[in-house]
């Protein structure tokens, strides 16, 4: 019987590894997405999937036709110099949404042996999240096309930010799923049901907060192409309303994520939770730093992407969390299935009798 697991717990561990670097993958893409929308190099190449006609990027404007601001007239260069700077910061955008698609692709493949009944009893689903998160990255790469056809119209672009949360979402959830006999049942499921629905509560609050900074986000790039991205000091004067929202209502969301951290330190004893809450508080002190830096430094180029990430980061780990308590309170607290050397599949003698 244990060698009959065996191939069972090495496609589950090569795809718990695999899909954990799939994550890796996605959120150093958002990073990324964030940089080229920050420093304005979102045109950078003004078509798609080539590189003003190319599939490498030119290095000089001698490279170019002589009339290409012309061409490129209807997509911003009709008094716009090409920029070497901003185009290869856009091409290599592009590459790594590309090799993101490929470890997405690899990831569906690595769980096909984890398939309706080939699946272990903790990893049915897996394939099906697998095939969910590739049908939506070939999505998000027609999208990506379409916001370039758009001339970076801004509800594009937000559009395809949150794609890519989803994404990334789904994959956690496949890692989380796949990882159960990891999770110590019994630990999570001692804590209080207060904090499952704070954490709810925090996680609804904190798609609120996102989308509202969405539209800071469209304001700041709306202001920032009517001064042809000079003059940073003067952008954040200029902003609506929803600014002041924005920065008011982290307060409150702070202080709830803080209180469930807190509190999910000095309650649990899953290893797992407790690691995910120690990221959790570092990245709540590091959003609170960078949001003080935007609004007291006037908008500085590095915490525009930066503000991003972390808020992805965080709702990432919330969602872990979440999944983590769920799959812990579903889920069978019996013995772990032991592959053919004896051990259990956290890597750890079975006691015996």
């Amino acid at each position: 019987m244990n060698d009959a697991l065996a191939p069972e717990i090495r496609a589950e561990r090569r795809f718990r590894r695999f899909a954990i670097a799939t994550v890796v993958t996605i959120y150093a893409l958002i990073l990324v997405g964030g940089i080229v929308r920050a420093t304005g190099a979102g045109m950078g190449c003004p078509d798609w999937p080539t590189c003003f006609g190319q599939w490498i990027p030119p290095t000089s404007e001698s490279q170019l036709p002589a009339d290409y601001q012309v061409i490129y007239a209807d997509r911003g260069y009709a008094d716009t110099a090409f920029n070497v700077t901003k185009t290869w910061t856009e091409y290599l955008n592009r590459l790594l949404g590309v090799f993101t698609g490929f470890t997405i692709l690899l990831t569906l493949i690595f769980s096909w042996p984890l398939r309706g009944d080939r699946a272990g009893e903790h990893a049915n689903g897996v394939f099906t999240l697998s095939i969910a998160a590739f049908v939506l990255v070939v999505f998000q790469g027609w999208l990506g096309s379409r916001v370039v056809a758009s001339n970076l119209e801004p509800g594009m672009i937000t559009l395809h930010m949150l794609l890519a949360q989803v994404i990334v979402g789904i994959v956690i959830a496949s890692v989380v799923t796949v990882s159960r006999p990891r999770i110590d049942v019994a630990a999570v499921r001692a804590l209080p049901r207060r904090i499952t629905i704070g954490l709810l509560v925090a996680m609804a609050l904190g798609l609120v907060q996102l989308v509202i900074g969405t539209q800071v986000r469209e304001a700041v790039d709306l202001i920032a192409r009517a001064s042809d991205h000079q003059n940073r000091h003067l952008w954040i004067d200029n902003l609506p309303w929803v600014f002041e929202i924005h920065k008011w209502y982290a307060l409150p969301l702070v202080l709830l994520n803080g209180w469930l951290a807190w509190t999910l330190l000095g309650t649990s004893r899953s290893g797992v939770l407790r690691t995910l809450n120690i990221t959790l508080v570092a990245l709540l002190l590091g959003t609170s730093v960078i949001g003080m830096s935007m609004d007291r430094l006037h908008l500085p180029m590095f915490a525009q992407p930066l503000h991003l990430w972390f808020a992805s980061l965080i709702f990432g780990v919330q969602l872990a969390i979440a999944l983590v308590i769920r799959s812990a309170r579903t889920g069978e607290a019996s013995p772990l299935p032991t592959d053919s050397s004896g051990s259990n599949r956290v890597g750890e003698p079975l006691p015996t009798n």
